[in-house]
């Protein structure tokens, strides 16, 4: 056996071909020396040995613009990263004349990263983003803007979460560098967005149903505070828009001086330059008559149901035998942005093309559930304890307070633990709607709290005072509310604010002053709506009618009280005229009006006079009265 396999192998090694090794010398002899040349070719690095212009824009790393731009598109993240920060030291530290070239390019490399994948590289996007915006004027951002905007649309449709939840801070950077042009240009593209963020439409129809956030890090009750706080941000530019349109479209009264020595030439025309109309995308305003109201109708009839539903799931269960419902601060926050929202749809409303029948489309299809389900089962609401911020030694991730104490600040926590700006705003909601529909809710409800924020005055903040003045101007001029039984008891509210008023002369401080302000006005438009019959029926409203020339008596007016005073005189109520007759000698010369504008201060003049020149006076200077 070994022997037959030993003959095999050898057979086989000896068929195998055998190549022979020639013996020959590799090097003749005495030439077996090393040959030591070799060649060199030279390494040219182009970029390295570029020579730079004097007054060439270099970043802090010898990078110019269109360097940084390039490493913007590079695929490796420290790359982009690089970039972004030279050209964010770019910005600030050039005026922005020398890059006026560059700008659109900044624009569109800055917004695009706003959808990369990497966190660090989407906030170095953002801020480079606020710092353009911050150094470039309006009109010279305004033909890039456009850029921005359609890149804002698409983060916020993102599959990914963390670049939707960035398209929020884009947003809030635009709103706050220029409101305008935000207010413009987003109406079309971005308000669809926000519904997109909470919900989803169900199939084969327009209705929406709300979806649940799946982030780690952001519970969905956050996420959809978050969501509202920026819509109502991008709708409050929206209205202050429109109302800055509206006030500069309006004829606005003219002063005219002249000299008797003088022919008198009134210019009856409007000095106005002609320009090119800024692109108008206002889905408000469209060319067709009833386009915008279809608009606002459909936006509005998606958008409730959300609002409402939002509200549903972190609202308290029904109370019993409770004053006020508990809620959290972060319930008392959603609370806060869905009745912004609603009061800043109101106003849209009023500045649409048929105001009266969309206030009423609203009230009628959308006032019966707001009241079942913001003031039926909760009115009035207060804040639990929330113990305040979390310190940063504790902390992993941000909770539900700090999101909640970095949108609104620690001064919701520190000084609106009753919720009296929500409580509030409920009851201008209230009064609103009523206009249009009868509600479910009782009016005692609403004036029972308003009767306890006046006696309360002094603990109300200045924005929440305003609205409570309103809620009240709001009331004078609905009689359904006043006149019948069970009603609005509006009388017992005057006879306090006389008492508030007299308190707030007494003893008013420097703070206090706006509400002194708001107060008196208030009071004098009360005595302007005569069919009321307030001074006969208040005995406190008509002492106060009598007294009230006397402000007049000091040495320095200030302006709105004059205008004030000059409204209540048209009136030629007895309380006030006979008091005011017997002061008309020592006013006219002794009184100087204070105003913050000489415009203002020449018309309180005027005003003036006209109070002094009453209608008894001119009978008697025609003849018609002896």
């Amino acid at each position: 056996m070994v022997k037959s396999g030993k003959r095999k192998f050898v057979k086989k090694e000896k068929a195998k071909v055998h190549l022979k090794v020639a013996h020959k010398t590799l090097l003749p002899k005495g030439q077996n020396v090393t040959d030591t040349n070799f060649k060199v070719r030279k390494i040219v690095l182009h970029g390295q040995l570029k020579e730079r212009g004097d007054h060439e824009i270099l970043s802090k790393g010898n990078l110019n613009i269109k360097e940084l731009l390039s490493r913007l598109n590079h695929h490796n993240m420290w790359q982009r990263q690089s970039g972004l920060e030279g050209l964010i030291d770019l910005v600030a530290s050039y005026p922005p004349q020398t890059m006026a070239v560059h700008l659109s390019s900044f624009l569109e490399a800055a917004s695009r990263l706003t959808l990369d994948g990497e966190a660090d590289i989407r906030q170095l996007a953002v801020k480079l983003l606020s710092s353009i915006l911050t150094a470039v004027e309006e009109k010279q951002i305004a033909p890039s803007f456009e850029i921005v905007i359609r890149y804002l649309a698409c983060a916020m449709s993102h599959i990914n979460s963390a670049v939707r939840e960035t398209s929020l801070n884009v947003l809030d950077v635009l709103i706050t560098k220029h409101p305008k042009l935000t207010a413009v240009h987003c109406q079309t593209v971005v308000l669809p967005g926000f519904l997109d963020l909470i919900s989803s439409k169900l199939s084969d129809t327009t209705s929406r149903k709300l979806t649940v956030q799946i982030n780690e890090h952001t519970t969905t009750s956050v996420w959809r505070l978050k969501v509202l706080n920026s819509l109502r941000s991008l709708l409050s530019a929206i209205v202050k828009n429109t109302s800055l349109r509206s006030e500069n479209s309006s004829d606005l009264n003219r002063t005219v001086n002249w000299k008797d020595s003088c022919r008198l030439h009134v210019p009856l025309y409007n000095s106005i330059s002609l320009k090119t109309g800024p692109l108008d995308f206002n889905i408000f305003q469209k060319a067709e008559k009833n386009s915008s109201t279809t608009e606002i109708q459909n936006y509005t009839a998606s958008l409730m149901p959300l609002l409402i539903d939002t509200f549903i799931e972190v609202a308290p269960s029904k109370r019993e035998n409770k004053n006020s419902s508990e809620i959290s601060l972060q319930t008392a926050s959603i609370l806060k942005c869905i009745l912004d929202i609603i009061l800043l749809l109101w106003k849209i409303f009023q500045n649409s093309d048929n105001p009266s029948e969309m206030m009423a489309w609203f009230s009628i299809n959308y006032g019966p559930k707001i009241c079942q389900t913001f003031i039926s089962n909760g009115f009035p609401y207060i804040t639990l304890n929330s113990g305040g911020r979390t310190s940063d030694k504790v902390k992993k991730h941000k909770t539900d307070t700090d999101v909640v104490l970095d949108l609104f600040g620690d001064s919701m926590v520190q000084s609106d633990t009753k919720c009296s700006k929500q409580n509030i705003d409920l009851c201008l909601v209230y009064f609103l709607l009523s206009k249009y529909k009868i509600l479910p809710v009782p009016v005692k409800i609403i004036s029972l709290y308003i009767n306890n924020s006046l006696n309360s005055y002094k603990s109300i903040d200045h924005q929440s005072f305003v609205v409570l003045m309103h809620c009240l101007e709001t009331v004078s001029e609905n009689n359904d509310l006043i006149k019948p039984e069970d009603s609005f008891d509006l009388n017992s509210v005057i006879e306090k604010l006389v008492i508030i008023h007299n308190d707030m002369v007494t003893n008013d401080s420097r703070h206090r002053h706006e509400k002194t302000k708001l107060v008196f006005n208030y009071l004098c438009s009360i005595a302007s709506k005569t069919h009321l019959k307030i001074a006969e029926e208040v005995e406190e409203f008509g002492s106060w009618l009598t007294l009230l020339p006397e402000f007049m008596c000091q040495r320095k007016v200030p302006y709105h009280l004059v205008k004030a005073l000059s409204n209540v005189a048209r009136y030629n109520l007895p309380e006030f005229s006979k008091s005011f007759n017997m002061l008309k000698p020592a006013l006219l010369d002794n009184v100087e009006i204070v105003a913050d504008n000489k415009a203002d201060k020449m018309n309180g003049q005027t005003l003036l006079k006209d109070m002094m020149y009453t209608q008894y006076d001119w009978e008697k200077e025609i003849g018609l009265v002896n």
